[in-house]
């Protein structure tokens, strides 16, 4: 017998990603929480691009609330790296979430990147005051 309303179908998987910025001792710090991947890494290059055009070059990345990321999220950062390299910048990645911390190992990227433990050690590394 059909049950009269039976259940819900479960909501899309959203893909989502959300950049908040901030502005320390003149380090652009953006702190990334989501998914990187295919559909979001458009979103994340231009988001550095934005800081590199409004002249900042001191950047800190916090990676703590990134939930997956894909190679396509790798090659992202990659891509960015240079571009703050060819701006004759510094980059800073900190606070790794465990995916993005196993995702880098495993592509072997670890030692490509500037990375700190803590975003206090990222400032310090930029030469913020924290």
């Amino acid at each position: 017998m059909p049950s009269s309303g039976g259940p819900n179908p479960s909501p899309p998987l959203l893909w989502t990603l959300n950049i908040s910025r901030d502005l320390r001792d003149g380090v652009a710090v953006l702190a990334v929480a989501g998914r990187l991947g295919k559909a979001s890494s458009g979103l994340f290059i231009e988001s550095l691009d934005q800081e590199l055009r409004a002249g900042r070059r001191r950047i800190l990345l916090d990676l703590e609330q990134v939930d997956y990321i894909s190679s396509a999220g790798l090659l992202a950062l990659q891509t960015i790296a240079a571009s703050v390299h060819e701006s004759a910048g510094e980059l800073v990645f900190c606070c790794l979430s465990e995916p993005v911390r196993l995702a880098l190992d495993l592509a072997g990227l670890m030692s490509a990147f500037a990375i700190e433990t803590t975003r206090e050690g990222g400032l310090a590394r930029l030469g913020a005051r924290s």
